[in-house]
């Protein structure tokens, strides 16, 4: 089983917002956390009607009259009372004051959303403001109210120094078990961000491929690594890309070979399962000079083969006694595979790229498709060879010709041709 690449998930709410003192200076009211106004000029833009409502809250929520709880009480005749935005405005302060001070998660976001309502808050407190709600309803596990308000701080230009909106947004989906809804949703901000010419976040691609993985979902790890590895081609996402691929899809051993020749070009061969498979559909009594050089890699490689080990010296042993026959008699082989039927041309073609020839493996793969042998399978060879002579605009071209079962290795094949130029 694959170990788990998923980003470390975003940090917990629990507890941002619970402390939070809200040091926001808020217009038309009075500072959150600090004592409601209470002053006649506090009422002049609200209705007759809500001060009247609001006037013996306001005083039960002064330092010297504190009574937290019977403020708590008069919410409801508040929220009846509201007749205008200011009215609004006000009421959203004094509960999210109350709300602090009751350390009441509830009133905090009730406050917020009422004062959001008003279109009173600030232009550039909006976003904090959404953000805040969010976290309320995160807090709750009210995951569409949240994703609401995570969207609307994004949409605000609101930013968290240490949270990544757009994977906690994602997170929002998934608690709904809405998987299909992250990918979409991620997917989306990764076209987004490649259509305003930047580099989507690494984080962003690897918890969509670990959900693929998860959910078994093969074309959309396809899609995910094809996406990672045009942003992020490092070694280890080349790893992490083609593992999944190699795990979720059912490739004849024809088709694996071309996939191991990638992870082993691009240095994501790294275990002994993957080995001894590779070595397994090769047949080291027919590709042995590939067999060796898979051998050499399994050597330098942890947890691979050791110069002791059973399976590595019966295999090495069939290696080497066949590879210089193959070398030796390689003219004749080209000879048969020029004059005789597809089969003879492919066969001449993979012995050839075994030992490094890729300028005539090209032409012999050339001289398969022209006796009709399978174009999938000699495309794709025709493009891994092409690639291994740096022709990586050509091998993009033949890759683009694979289609059916073979069409996922072509198209990383694709990404590694891009990669490279």
């Amino acid at each position: 089983m694959l170990r788990a690449f998923r980003p470390t998930r975003t940090k917990s709410f629990h507890g941002t917002v619970a402390g939070f003192a809200m040091a926001i200076a808020l217009a038309g009211g009075a500072a959150v956390g600090s004592a409601a106004f209470t002053s006649e000029a506090a009422y002049a833009q609200n209705s007759r009607g809500f001060a009247e409502a609001y006037q013996p809250v306001a005083e039960m929520v002064q330092p010297e009259t504190a009574n937290f709880e019977g403020a708590r009480a008069q919410i409801p005749t508040i929220v009846a009372a509201i007749e205008n935005e200011n009215d609004r405005q006000v009421a959203g302060n004094l509960i999210l004051n109350i709300g602090n001070n009751l350390e009441d998660p509830a009133l905090q976001r009730q406050g917020l959303e009422l004062m959001l309502e008003s279109g009173l808050v600030p232009p550039e407190q909006v976003g904090q403001f959404n953000w805040f709600v969010g976290s309320l309803a995160y807090q709750a596990e009210d995951w569409a109210d949240a994703r609401a308000g995570f969207q609307a701080a994004q949409a605000a230009g609101y930013s968290e120094p240490e949270t990544d909106l757009t994977l906690l947004i994602a997170d929002t989906y998934e608690r709904e078990d809405n998987v299909q809804g992250a990918y979409d949703y991620v997917m989306q901000a990764v076209a987004d961000a490649e259509a305003a010419g930047n580099t989507p976040p690494e984080g962003w691609l690897l918890g969509q491929l670990q959900n693929s993985y998860d959910y078994e979902n093969a074309p959309q790890a396809l899609e995910v690594s094809e996406t990672l590895l045009r942003n992020h081609p490092t070694s280890q996402n080349w790893v992490n890309a083609l593992q999944v691929i190699n795990a979720l899809y059912e490739f004849d051993s024809a088709q694996r070979v071309d996939l191991y020749r990638l992870m082993r070009e691009t240095g994501a061969l790294t275990q002994r399962p993957e080995f001894i498979r590779y070595i397994e559909d090769l047949d080291p009594r027919v590709m042995s000079n590939e067999v060796q050089k898979v051998l050499t890699l399994g050597l330098e490689t942890d947890d691979v083969f050791t110069a002791d080990d059973p399976y590595y010296l019966e295999v090495k042993d069939i290696a080497d006694t066949r590879a210089p026959q193959d070398r030796n008699g390689i003219d004749s082989l080209i000879s048969d595979g020029r004059s005789g039927d597809g089969l003879d041309a492919v066969s001449a073609g993979d012995v050839l790229y075994s030992i490094d020839d890729y300028a005539r493996a090209e032409e012999l793969y050339g001289v398969a498709l022209e006796k009709g042998y399978d174009a999938d399978t000699v495309n794709t060879r025709i493009g891994i060879v092409q690639a291994a002579q740096g022709d990586y605009a050509g091998a993009l071209e033949t890759f683009e010709m694979v289609d059916g079962t073979r069409e996922p290795i072509a198209r990383l094949w694709a990404a590694y041709a891009r990669s490279m130029m």
